[in-house]
């Protein structure tokens, strides 16, 4: 049984007052925004090998502590630095930009899913997995993606150029996924005309919509790792860049408030479907595979206090009214705080992506989505 409380938005206001002059330094400060490197980011190490975590824009370690830097591709890859006096990151980079893996397991999920875990491989002979993703292999598409947002950290992700989405090898088979999305419009011109008024530039058209998104993540590295096409579902671009970044923004946002971590599940629902005088049909971006959602969601978990909430947003900008397939659930925005009132600069427009929030059991109980057992609190 899930037994949840509704997540707030609040805000925390942490003062730190300024530690006493002293004539020799006692910790080694990582700052975020300026220790590391532009270009060749490595991986962070602890001493004991696990991957480094960030506690803020600022991060202290110990006099005599180590830190790893490690660069995967590079013979002597891995190379340890003492916090001492002489302490630096900036200048310590990998000759080449570290790549993220895509690793498939046997593990099941949802309905005909697998499990793809996305991270590195480790000097330790361990994997570090930044997100996975519930894959459907016959249908070419995901059915959501797991990450945790780092609230001490959230908001100080290195700042870092996008890159190019990759398929994973052996993932979409011979279909060339990026193809399919440069030339969709003249696709469905074929289909519903030329005349067609669904699909059209400038913002009518599918974007590659990130579940795990780039920002919730701290390093270059993890960034570029939410670059997988597994991670994406056809989105359209209005919606891309309208309610459902505001809804990224209130994960990000309400992280930040608790100062804690938050699990999160992304997915979708559904297969968007349009009729005209001259057809009706499911929409995908292939022949049958990668459906174009009919909705887009995001679960947001805070273990601490098992409080929960669910963003539901729909993916047709076409629509005058929100209709899903099924009541998917009362829509307790205002209640959770995250109406226009509260927040009047990144209020919900219905113009680009009609959203509601739902309380985490009702949304499971009317949708039949089966979370991870991350999610699976017992009362």
């Amino acid at each position: 049984m899930i037994k949840s409380t509704v997540i707030k938005f609040t805000f925390l206001f942490v003062f730190f007052l300024p530690e006493k002059c002293g004539s020799a330094p006692k910790t080694c400060d990582i700052n975020l925004l300026t220790n590391i490197p532009a270009k060749g980011e490595p991986i962070y190490l602890n001493g004991n090998g696990s991957v480094f975590r960030p506690d803020g824009k600022l991060t202290q370690l110990n006099i005599g502590d180590f830190l790893s830097i490690y660069c995967p591709e590079q013979k002597k890859g891995l190379k340890r630095i003492r916090c001492d006096s002489q302490f630096s990151l900036e200048d310590i980079a990998c000759n080449s930009s570290v790549h993220s893996e895509l690793v498939k397991t046997e593990e099941e999920c949802e309905k005909d899913g697998k499990w793809y875990n996305i991270g590195f491989p480790l000097p330790t002979n361990t994997f570090h997995t930044i997100y996975r993703t519930c894959f459907n292999k016959q249908k070419l598409t995901p059915i959501y993606s797991y990450h945790v947002i780092n609230g001490k950290a959230v908001g100080y992700h290195v700042k870092q150029p996008r890159g190019n989405f990759r398929p994973g090898k052996g993932v979409y088979r011979k279909i060339n996924i990026n193809e399919l999305y440069k030339t969709h419009i003249s696709r469905f011109k074929r289909i519903f005309g030329d005349t067609q008024t669904f699909f059209r530039k400038p913002l009518h058209y599918l974007a590659r919509g990130h579940l795990s998104p780039e920002v919730d993540f701290v390093f270059g590295t993890e960034q570029h790792a939410t670059e997988f096409y597994i991670n994406t579902a056809p989105q359209y671009q209005s919606i891309n860049q309208g309610n459902w970044l505001r809804v990224e923004k209130h994960a990000r946002k309400l992280a930040k408030a608790l100062q804690d971590d938050l699990h999160v599940v992304t997915g979708i629902l559904g297969i968007l479907k349009f009729s005209n005088k001259r057809a009706e049909r499911e929409i995908y971006l292939g022949e049958g595979v990668i459906p174009v959602p009919r909705i887009f969601w995001k679960a947001i978990f805070h273990p601490k206090t098992s409080s929960a909430i669910v963003f539901v947003t729909s993916n047709n900008p076409h629509e005058k009214t929100f209709k899903p397939f099924n009541p998917i659930c009362k829509d307790i925005c205002e209640t959770a705080r995250f109406g226009d009132k509260q927040h009047e600069n990144q209020n919900f427009s219905n113009t680009v992506g009609f959203t509601i929030c739902c309380e985490l059991p009702d949304f499971i109980g009317n949708s039949k989505v089966v979370l991870p057992k991350e999610f699976q609190v017992k009362n």
